[in-house]
């Protein structure tokens, strides 16, 4: 697979893991993507001229060995299927969003921890891929070893599962500026009343495009987990609530960080124990 334009990576740089390759953490920023690289080994670095900087390595937790890289999306569905397709393209095959995201549900707080089961598909890239009425859900076994994930790094008494929403626009949408305010606010409190937990811009994404590279090639469950294609898990740490309009207490946000990447790490092991290579 030739090497591609945005991300100047090729299928060498996804080898690994056996059959599997990498797994892939893709969070939003440069600076989470270096963040989540400090705990690797073997550390190599593949520079490309947009700032999608990708960090080769290998976590090692419990005994397990685990081949990793860590690259970022930017902010938005645009950007992120940009990044997505070319990785899937070289060979991805399992990836995990590592983000930040706003709590819908009050019990949700800033510096907790949110494994995304699924995303509302408020946003307009996705639609360019699959219909509007096809769900983005993630995938039950990326799902339970995000959960693994947060049991083993001890944060389970703040890490909540449930639905994300995906959304275009930051300030109007999540936070009500401009003339449409108290619709942008309707909408939000119909989703809490349906039952999202969380806000981002990116999940939906990710799940739309692993469910995409995934179609018609399903297979039973006794070929195990290493037979499913593609799939996608989403971390996500609190920085605030839908009230918060940015005025975020950036040490609650370096927590809600440092859980989310532990919560990954450890999840990415859980995940390669169901794939059978670690």
């Amino acid at each position: 697979m030739k090497q591609q334009h945005h991300i100047l990576l090729d299928a060498s740089h996804l080898a690994g893991n056996g059959r599997v390759g990498r797994y892939v953490l893709v969070p939003g920023t440069r600076s989470r993507s270096a963040a989540i690289a400090e705990h690797f080994e073997d550390v190599a670095v593949v520079d490309n001229p947009r700032g999608h900087t990708a960090h080769l390595g290998v976590v090692r937790l419990g005994g397990a060995k685990v081949d990793v890289m860590a690259i970022s999306t930017g902010m938005g569905t645009a950007s992120t299927e940009i990044i997505l397709h070319e990785l899937l393209e070289v060979g991805a095959r399992r990836l995990v969003r590592v983000g930040s995201c706003g709590a819908m549900d009050p019990n949700i707080r800033a510096g907790d921890v949110v494994v995304v089961t699924g995303a509302v598909r408020d946003e307009m890239a996705s639609r360019h891929i699959a219909p509007t009425e096809f769900p983005a859900v993630s995938h039950p076994a990326a799902v339970a070893a995000m959960v693994d994930g947060a049991h083993a790094a001890g944060h389970s008494d703040n890490a909540f599962v449930g639905i994300c929403h995906t959304k275009a626009s930051l300030y109007a949408r999540e936070f009500h500026h401009g003339p449409m305010a108290n619709a942008n606010q309707a909408y939000c409190n119909l989703l809490a009343e349906c039952g999202a937990v969380s806000s981002d811009m990116e999940a939906a994404m990710l799940f739309i495009q692993a469910s995409a590279r995934s179609a018609l090639q399903t297979r039973p469950l006794s070929a195990g987990n290493i037979a499913v294609p593609v799939q996608a898990a989403c971390v996500l740490g609190v920085y605030g609530d839908d009230d918060s309009d940015m005025d975020l207490d950036p040490v609650l946000c370096r927590l809600a960080d440092k859980r989310a990447i532990e919560t990954t790490l450890h999840g990415l092991v859980a995940w390669a124990k169901r794939d059978g290579v670690a």
